[in-house]
């Protein structure tokens, strides 16, 4: 069970953001506008938000780690180090964040493969303390979201280092808290510690620098082994392996190797944004997520309802393509009664691969008529973060339903030829 407390934050308004780099033999895609984005508005001169972003306790000030004496080729990308396994050292058995402030820079500084000509300027934002990704939160995505939105005109990309736990997590809140998002936000991190004589942490990190910088990707990726997935299709998938993570349901956006960084459709990308850069942050996250189990407590659920009076959504994590105990009167009164409490029951599948369709069986057709919501085929961190930020930006009844079933994102497979072909191909891939 996961409860996650409530935030009260607000957005900031940027204006419209500039082409970035066109990555070379990759083309261009005609830019697509969802029913709920913001129309464009007519590009700026100054790249100074339109509302003050008070919400920012800190606004860091980056420190240059790479410059290149004669000025990058490759533009200038923002680290911002959150924490996680990257930058760790042992003690004691432990792994644990290294206690000297700037000690990550500097080791950045002594590897030769970061001054190539093929790698960018850098700056880098440190967090201070370091976090362990397991203590990261919506206030953290919060800032993450407010730092990129201040300093998005300074920087051709930005890459966010970040623990493995809860990166899934992080990048499906940015996807979308940063609407109008023109430019590559990559989260990495690594299995093995940089510091340590055999490791993948070098090559994430330089393979995540070069993709926000050089590549004209518009969205939020996380880039892990040898993979740059989209941020909300990505799950931890390993917990030792360096592979990482996957990304069921959703081929990889590009894949690393000999032959530099190869796309396999680039048609599947986020198109260029066509409304200025928004950056969201009122989220309420009051949401609830359960994994159903044979002989499960109902009662469980309706203590959660009862006492929990600011509860938004409900996710239930159920059998196959949508399948629950639907025999069960005390279940399925208890479900009917967080409907129509306004509560956003949505559910997801237990399964890696796949997608929730109620109406398949008689059990989840049951579930469908009293309100349950289908996820589609969103993994489950797309879904809570979502619900965040749908119901952040205020929506209600009817309307979030539907937004909750709109393709905002990329999140969720929609009726798109391509995307279906793709989809399709990919996980007869995987079987």
């Amino acid at each position: 069970m996961l409860l996650f407390a409530a935030a009260s934050l607000s957005f900031w308004a940027f204006p419209a953001p500039l082409l970035h780099r066109a990555a070379p033999r990759l083309l261009m895609q005609q830019p697509h506008l969802s029913e709920h984005e913001e129309p464009a508005s007519p590009p700026r001169e100054a790249p100074a938000p339109a509302i003050d972003p008070p919400q920012v306790e800190k606004v860091d000030k980056p420190t240059p780690i790479i410059v290149h004496e004669s000025g990058s080729q490759c533009g200038r990308v923002l680290l911002i180090y959150t924490g996680g396994t990257l930058g760790m050292i042992k003690n004691g058995g432990a792994w644990l964040p290294h206690h000297e402030s700037g000690n990550l820079g500097r080791l950045i500084q002594l590897m030769p493969e970061f001054h190539d000509d093929k790698m960018p300027d850098m700056d880098m934002i440190e967090y201070a303390p370091l976090l362990d990704s397991s203590n990261i939160g919506p206030k953290d995505w919060c800032s993450l979201a407010g730092q990129i939105g201040v300093h998005y005109y300074d920087y051709d990309g930005f890459v966010v280092i970040h623990g493995t736990d809860t990166m899934a997590y992080t990048a499906s809140a940015l996807s979308f808290m940063l609407e109008g998002l023109g430019k590559a936000v990559v989260l990495t991190g690594s299995i093995i510690p940089m510091r340590e004589p055999f490791n993948d942490a070098r090559r994430n990190l330089i393979a995540s620098i070069m993709i926000a910088s050089q590549l004209e990707l518009s969205e939020v990726a996380i880039f892990f082994d040898n993979q740059l997935l989209r941020g909300n299709r990505a799950v931890k998938s390993d917990t030792h392996g360096l592979e990482g993570f996957t990304s069921p349901n959703f081929p990889p956006l590009a894949l690393v190797g000999a032959d530099g960084i190869t796309a396999r459709d680039r048609r599947l990308w986020r198109p260029q944004p066509v409304c200025r850069l928004r950056v969201h942050t009122n989220l309420e996250v009051n949401t609830v997520v359960i994994r159903l189990t044979p002989g499960f407590d109902d009662s469980a659920i309706n203590a959660m309802i009862q006492h929990a009076p600011n509860l938004r959504g409900l996710v239930l994590s159920l059998y196959g393509t949508g399948n629950g105990p639907s025999h069960k009167e005390d279940f399925m009164r208890v479900v009917r009664e967080a409907v129509r409490r306004d509560i956003l029951v949505v559910a997801v599948t237990q399964c890696l691969r796949g997608a929730v369709t109620l109406d398949t069986y008689e059990v989840g057709r049951r579930l469908l008529e009293i309100g349950v919501i289908s996820a589609g085929d969103m993994t489950c961190e797309a879904v809570v973060t979502k619900i965040s930020y749908l119901c952040g930006r205020g929506l209600k009844g009817e309307d979030l339903r539907n937004a909750m079933t709109t393709d905002l994102r990329g999140e969720v497979t929609t009726a798109s030829a391509v995307q279906d072909n793709h989809v399709r191909l990919y996980r007869a891939e995987r079987l």
